[in-house]
């Protein structure tokens, strides 16, 4: 599992196509891209499915403040027609059967030569973005891909309202991190991170690690640049006794197997052997 800064494949939508509008009907041609956008509150969540026949694969509903967006393609083997386009509720962890109809779109005729052209281009689209830009005032992260900027030095408070660890069972660790933190809370945890001065500026991974259970990213975000002058704080004695901790059991260890051994050669020296 990779704790380091990631590519930057993964980013928010910033040239989104115009928008298949609610109860409309839009003229699309093969390898066209369209999109669905709705407002924050709007009954289409974030992870939410936008599909139809004419696409090349669903849609995901993501958090672009200030809307929720999908973009779509349409495929270059759609025949001509009319198709509905639906949005199915759950995202890929709890899948709803239940859809709503959304609009839909009109192939036009293309000849095969469009088709093939089509076809091409299609094959060199980017990977679909998976990276969310959520609301400032909405506490982070509100999805593994909500993906906040925070400056070299700076910090951040995490909190959990997603995976309801206990107080005190999760610590969350980073690459990015000057240390790994523990999650603290009654009802709600939470915890405050300290972004490296020297963290190299990309997406960082930050993983939920809880006792008894298996690592996993649970969040990410996005370190910028540190202002000139930047320094870490000093270790606390907390820290600089978890580095030491294991040293010195080890030595202790060490020095009991050794005394034990010398006891042992004493004993053997004094009762030799029948």
């Amino acid at each position: 599992m990779s704790l380091g800064a990631e590519g930057v494949q993964a980013a928010p939508l910033t040239d989104v196509p115009l928008p298949l509008q609610s109860g409309a009907e839009q003229l699309v041609r093969p390898g066209e891209q369209i999109s669905v956008s709705v407002g924050l509150q709007d009954a289409a969540g974030n992870g939410d499915r936008v599909f139809s026949e004419a696409f090349t694969e669903d849609g995901r509903m993501r958090m672009n403040d200030p809307h929720v967006t999908a973009v779509m393609t349409i495929s270059c083997t759609a025949a001509p027609g009319s198709y509905e386009v639906r949005i199915r509720s759950g995202g890929d962890q709890n899948p709803s059967e239940i859809t709503r109809l959304w609009g839909s779109v009109r192939v036009a005729p293309a000849e095969e030569a469009e088709r093939a052209a089509c076809a091409r281009r299609v094959s060199e689209l980017p990977p679909e973005p998976q990276e969310e830009r959520w609301p400032a005032e909405v506490e982070w992260p509100a999805s593994p891909w909500d993906v906040r900027t925070v400056r070299a030095g700076g910090e951040m408070t995490a909190t959990d309202g997603l995976e309801m660890g206990g107080d005190g069972g999760v610590t969350l660790t980073s690459s990015a991190f000057t240390r790994p933190v523990v999650m603290r809370g009654a009802k709600r945890v939470s915890a405050v991170v300290r972004i490296r001065c020297d963290a190299t500026p990309g997406l960082y991974t930050v993983v939920w690690r809880e006792k008894g259970k298996p690592s996993k990213v649970w969040a990410r975000l996005r370190v910028e640049p540190a202002v000139p002058g930047c320094h870490d704080p000093a270790p606390t004695l907390a820290d600089k006794v978890k580095r030491t901790a294991p040293w010195l059991a080890a030595g202790i260890c060490a020095a009991a197997l050794a005394v034990g051994a010398n006891a042992l050669k004493q004993r053997r020296r004094v009762h030799p052997p029948l």
